[in-house]
């Protein structure tokens, strides 16, 4: 996050003043529009007006959606993020916020152009064979129009909206400076991590903002899914892409969950499902890169071929192998229904905020996830792992950030395969092809290319200490040349514990003998003397002072000991 500047000042203060406004002007909307005023307000517009069809109420929802595209592209993406997460949303709502990922109002063509000389250098007449004034779609942060290349290719040019930066930024840094208030003053808002989780949704939105890294991204993807048939990532055309301006391969389709079209179009919607489930976990599992935010609206159809594509591949998660395996767990755990295993992994997924009680964590858990597979294994994955979600923060554990991407990309995975096949669980068909894929792609040339990998990381720290490692062989060397090799030897711990083993030692002894003495005395003083001879007369006089005098060294050996032990305690 980089460093804030007054001119960031200005720009939130002055962005706080128009937040603020549009939230008041949609509370007093909504303030007035009930009842007999809500009534009366209408009837009053359409005498004004004189609409060709009646006024009527808008639905809170409604209002809502209409409010974030006011608000601008964060407040948009937010709403996206939400509506992502339907399961947890009323119908209505899910409906409204559903179209906020296309319905957004575009910007002239003549910024476009604008735009488009900036980057590239010429106007889009001169650089494609024809271009469309027309917007194809218009999303929060960007719009596409629709192009051909000289060569007859057909593609989609993907523009940002203009001072998009600045706003977004601005909104971010009210968002944070709220979120600090609140994580002072709210013992839950400090236990999640409001404001690294707020940092984390900043970094995501701002690099989505460059397109050079959307690009890298779809080119690497690209690779990636090249052996998975079914599945395809259009091309980028780098030549006229910029960080503004992305130019890739137009691709006539449809959104994954439009399912009369899919199917009016001839194609298995079980196929498409898989083929979808294929490539996703291929991503996801194997590949450890996957694109983090597939939503229908970012999964097509193609009509022509049936092949599922994924466009919009700003937002992308990185996996390391662990993670990976891990996650091939959640899901074995999952299928055979085994809850306590799914706490331990999900456990060992996550970091402690706070001390965490296990025993609790545990308890908790095994209460609130067990539910979902009481009656079958086959539970819900979004809504299991939706309740372990909480639990995990209920007991401050976190979920690592990239963790948490993957998670929420398969609750996205679910929902869609759930409108392709509702008669089939995700768990064990994405177990069963992680599985499958495993054993794919565990070959001798993959395991010779990881390990060829290490090797090179392994030599590459080596050439970095290379300087140390010369310097010390030629000063061993010069030792043995001189007849003197020296080692040196660091044993000052190794004194200081050998003498606390030899006081030890002779405490024991001392106290053995201690103890031999009381108990010896102690027997002596009880015998009877049987010899009135007068040197026998006086054994238990003399038994009965040494058990006396052993008695006295025993409690100041006692009381010595209990010294050092309380100035060992203040010296720690």
């Amino acid at each position: 996050m980089k460093r804030r500047t007054s001119i960031d000042s200005f720009r939130e203060n002055l962005r706080l003043q128009q937040v603020y406004n549009v939230f008041w002007r949609y509370g007093m909307d909504s303030l007035f529009d009930k009842g007999v005023l809500g009534d009366f307000r209408r009837y009053m517009q359409e005498k004004v007006y004189d609409p060709p069809q009646g006024v009527v109420a808008l639905s809170m929802p409604v209002r809502t959606r209409l409010m974030l595209q006011e608000l601008g592209p964060t407040y948009v993406k937010m709403g996206q993020i939400i509506s992502s997460r339907s399961e947890v949303l009323p119908k209505e709502w899910q409906d409204e916020l559903a179209k906020l990922q296309s319905n957004v109002p575009p910007f002239p063509v003549e910024q476009v152009r604008d735009i488009i000389v900036q980057e590239l250098g010429a106007p889009p007449e001169e650089l494609f064979a024809t271009f469309d004034p027309e917007p194809l779609a218009a999303a929060s942060t960007a719009q596409v129009h629709r192009a051909t290349l000289p060569d007859g290719s057909e593609v989609a040019i993907k523009v940002q909206r203009p001072n998009i930066k600045n706003q977004m930024q601005a909104d971010l840094g009210i968002m944070r400076n709220a979120a600090r208030v609140i994580q002072r003053r709210s013992d839950y808002a400090k236990d999640i991590g409001l404001v690294h989780i707020l940092d984390e949704f900043g970094d995501n939105v701002i690099n989505e903002l460059d397109y050079g890294i959307e690009a890298y991204n779809g080119r690497r993807l690209g690779l990636n899914m090249a052996s998975i048939s079914g599945v395809h990532i259009p091309t980028i055309y780098m030549p006229l892409s910029t960080s503004k301006i992305l130019t890739m391969e137009f691709i006539n389709g449809v959104k994954i969950t439009n399912v009369e079209a899919i199917q009016a179009a001839g194609y298995d919607l079980h196929v498409i499902g898989e083929n979808f489930t294929r490539g996703f976990i291929k991503q996801l599992m194997i590949d450890g890169f996957f694109h983090a935010d597939p939503h229908p609206g970012n999964v097509l159809v193609d009509l022509t071929n049936g092949e599922v594509t994924f466009i919009d591949i700003g937002l992308a998660g990185e996996l390391d192998l662990m993670e990976r395996i891990n996650l091939i767990s959640l899901l074995m755990v999952m299928q055979q229904g085994d809850v306590r295993g799914l706490a331990q992994v999900a456990m060992s997924l996550s970091k402690p905020l706070r001390e965490v009680d296990e025993r609790a964590y545990y308890r908790d858990f095994e209460r609130t996830v067990a539910r979902y597979f009481a009656l079958e294994k086959d539970a819900p994955f979004a809504d299991a792992m939706g309740s372990a979600f909480q639990v995990l923060l209920d007991h401050g554990l976190r979920l690592d950030p990239q963790l948490t991407l993957a998670l929420k990309a398969l609750m996205q995975l679910e929902a869609i395969t759930t409108k392709l096949m509702p008669d089939t669980s995700i768990v064990p068909l994405s177990y069963g092809i992680a599985q499958e894929l495993v054993f794919q792609n565990v070959t001798s040339d993959s395991i010779m290319d990881a390990v060829s990998k290490e090797v090179v990381l392994t030599l590459r720290e080596l050439m970095q200490r290379a300087p140390s490692l010369s310097t010390a062989l030629t000063s061993w060397l010069d030792q043995y040349m001189s007849g003197q090799f020296r080692i040196h030897l660091d044993t000052s711990d190794l004194n200081k514990e050998l003498k606390n083993t030899r006081t030890i030692a002779r405490q024991i002894i001392l106290g053995i003998i201690l103890v031999g003495m009381i108990i010896g005395s102690a027997i002596a003083t009880s015998i009877p003397v049987l010899n009135e001879d007068y040197y026998w007369s006086l054994l238990p006089v003399v038994a009965f002072s040494g058990y006396i005098f052993s008695m006295v060294v025993a409690a100041v050996f006692v009381i010595r000991l209990i010294m050092q032990l309380v100035n060992q305690d203040d010296e720690n």
